[in-house]
Order: structure tokens, then C-alpha cells, then sequence
């Protein structure tokens, strides 16, 4: 009995699979686009335009949104589309090895991708390690030199002294803000998740720069909405994202600039961001600047924006930036407004 030519090529496909070559796709002369077939109008559904709706999810079957492929494939398998596709056994069979050839690619993308996620998680648990070791060792020799230079402050009255004492002073003080920003990194405040009105909790960051601002001559304005429902997150966090964001468009800005913040209801989620006119970032660095110690600006330890980046993740949201050169930067921060599931993590005890 003479194999049938389309037998022929499914095998070949399959021995490629199996040699490694994941990328194989048996060819189907049948196949039927769906929005021909069915006389769809519908460019938004996910499946306009490509082949195999079957193995798409969220197409807009039969008047609604339908859900994963492996949840509707058995619909699909009744549907005209998918049985003109295959025509016979034959034709099923290609279709069948042609979505399992995709799980795979799907199977080994993700395990891929997981294996850098960990890798990630785990230069950055070191780093947070490295950052508390130094910041513990510098605080206590930064408290005994604040300490000696009150003493001789008190004890001689030269008025040279006095000035070079003054800038000891100052200088500590700025070393140990710093400190308290390293241990903040590598060891956050525990989650308290509780009841929260964003409106609120953004008008007192604004309230907090309103001194900044009104010395730059920079006007923040700000939007809201004032349909965004209570819902619980951790004030504390939130309000610290939106400060690291207004320090760097405060930062960015120059005098007669204005900083737009804005508060929206985005369909389950609550939007907040922040915009700005300042001289933007290039595309080379917004794939930098969620790095920790990456900053392109004179002070700072250039980790604003990897606490930001990190409590939003912590609270199962999102942060984005959309920023071009000399256009300025609006950042935003999307936030579930269910109760985010998070781990209370609690601070590790000081070494």
C-alpha cells in the first residue's frame, strides 16, 4: 500500500522534532481562515488575520471572549473552521503534531525563562546581602565620628574650628542618609496591608515636594479620578513609589516646567503616573535604569527606581516607563485592587 505524500512529510517532520529542531511545522494545504470562513468583521479578536484560531487564546467565538486554547480546544474541534482545516484523519493528525511541536517551544521558552528569572532573584538576593554587610560596618564608625565631632564642637569655641567641624557634621549626615537607604534595599520595612484611598496617599507625596517645587518654580499638577474605589495594598509603599517617582521628574525639570501626576480606574487595576518634560532617557538606558547603583544623575545611589520597580512587583502590579529624548518621561504604576497575595516578610536582624 502506497503512504500517502502527506504521511511522508509528517514523518520527516517528526524526526526533525525528534533531532531538536523544535521550530517544525508540518504543512497543511487544507487550512481555513477563520474570519474568511465565518465572515468575521472582528479586527480586535487575537485570531484576525493568523492561522489556527484554535490555538489562540481570547478569540471572540460565538459572541463572547473565550478562554485558553486548552480549555476551548475541545469546542473547537466541533467548530466548521477547525474540521475544514484537518478535512480527515490525515489532516487532524498534522494539526495535532503541529500544536504539540508548539507546546513544546512554549514548554522550553518558559523553562528558560524561568531558570533566568532565578538566576536574577538570586544576584540580586546577594547584592542585597553585599549592600547590608557595608552599610551595617559603615553606620557604627559614621556614629562614633558624629559623636567625637559634637564633643569638640561643644568643647572649643575656635571659630575655625567650628566651620571644618560643621562640615564633619554635614557630611556624616549625608553618609548616614545614605546608609539608611542601602539598608532600606536590602531589607524593607515588613508588609502592612491594610485600607487604602489613593487619592489620599498621592496628595501627601505631592504635599511632601510642594516646598521643592514651589523653589524650582515647577508646578505639579494633579489629575485624579475620583471614581478609584478603597482597596487594600500597603500605604507605606505606595506612598514611597510615588515619592521616588516625583524626586526624579523634580529632578529632571527645570524652572516653568510642569509635572503632570495622574490617579485612574483601568479596569480592575489602579493607575497612577507621573510625567514630566525634562530631557528624557534614551533607549540604551530605560533598559538600565530598574538596575540598582544604574543613575545618570550627579547625587544619589541610583536606587530609587529598583525600590520602586520592586515593591510594585511585591504587590503583584506593574511599572513602565515611556520616554523619549528631550520629549521627558511619564512613569506608571499599575496596582491590583484586590488584595495582593505577598509574603510579610520580616527585616533580618542587624548584624
Amino acid at each position: 500500500m502506497k503512504t500517502p505524500k502527506e504521511l511522508k512529510a509528517l514523518k520527516e517532520k517528526m524526526q526533525a522534532l525528534q533531532a531538536g529542531d523544535f521550530n517544525v511545522e508540518a504543512e497543511n494545504s487544507k487550512i481555513v481562515k477563520c474570519w474568511e470562513r465565518l465572515n468575521c468583521g472582528k479586527e480586535e479578536c487575537p485570531a484576525y488575520g493568523k492561522l489556527r484560531c484554535w490555538s489562540i487564546a481570547g478569540t471572540s467565538c460565538h459572541g463572547e471572549v473565550q478562554g485558553q486554547f486548552a480549555h476551548k480546544l475541545g469546542d473547537c474541534r466541533k467548530c466548521t473552521v477547525y474540521k475544514e482545516s484537518c478535512g480527515d484523519d490525515i489532516g487532524e493528525l498534522i494539526e495535532v503534531f503541529n500544536q504539540m511541536a508548539k507546546d513544546i517551544r512554549f514548554n522550553l521558552d518558559e523553562r528558560v525563562r524561568s531558570g533566568e528569572e532565578t538566576a536574577e532573584k538570586n544576584r540580586f538576593s546577594e547584592l542585597q546581602d553585599l549592600v547590608a554587610g557595608i552599610a551595617h560596618e559603615t553606620r557604627n564608625p559614621l556614629h562614633s565620628i558624629g559623636m567625637a565631632t559634637s564633643f569638640l564642637k561643644r568643647k572649643y569655641k575656635d571659630e575655625v574650628m567650628i566651620k571644618f567641624l560643621t562640615i564633619i557634621e554635614d557630611e556624616v549626615r549625608k553618609l548616614t542618609d545614605l546608609t539608611s537607604i542601602f539598608l532600606n534595599f536590602s531589607h524593607p520595612t515588613p508588609f502592612n496591608i491594610e485600607s487604602c484611598r489613593i487619592n489620599s496617599i498621592v496628595q501627601s507625596a505631592i504635599n511632601d515636594f510642594a516646598d521643592q517645587a514651589k523653589h524650582q518654580n515647577v508646578s505639579i499638577i494633579f489629575q485624579k479620578d475620583e471614581n478609584i474605589p478603597k482597596f487594600s495594598s500597603d500605604i507605606a509603599r505606595i506612598m514611597d513609589c510615588v515619592s521616588n517617582l516625583l524626586e526624579n521628574a523634580l529632578e529632571a525639570s527645570t524652572e516653568d516646567n510642569a509635572i503632570i501626576v495622574r490617579t485612574k480606574n483601568n479596569d480592575g487595576m489602579v493607575m497612577i503616573s507621573v510625567q514630566d518634560n525634562g530631557p528624557g532617557i534614551s533607549s540604551a538606558e530605560r533598559d538600565k535604569i530598574f538596575k540598582p547603583f544604574y543613575t545618570t544623575k550627579i547625587h544619589g545611589p541610583g536606587l530609587g527606581l529598583a525600590i520602586v520597580e520592586r515593591s510594585v512587583k511585591e504587590l503583584k502590579g506593574t511599572v513602565e516607563v515611556d520616554s523619549l529624548p528631550d520629549k521627558g518621561s511619564m512613569f506608571t504604576i499599575l496596582l491590583p485592587t484586590q488584595s495582593p497575595n505577598v509574603q510579610r516578610k520580616t527585616t533580618s536582624p542587624l548584624r
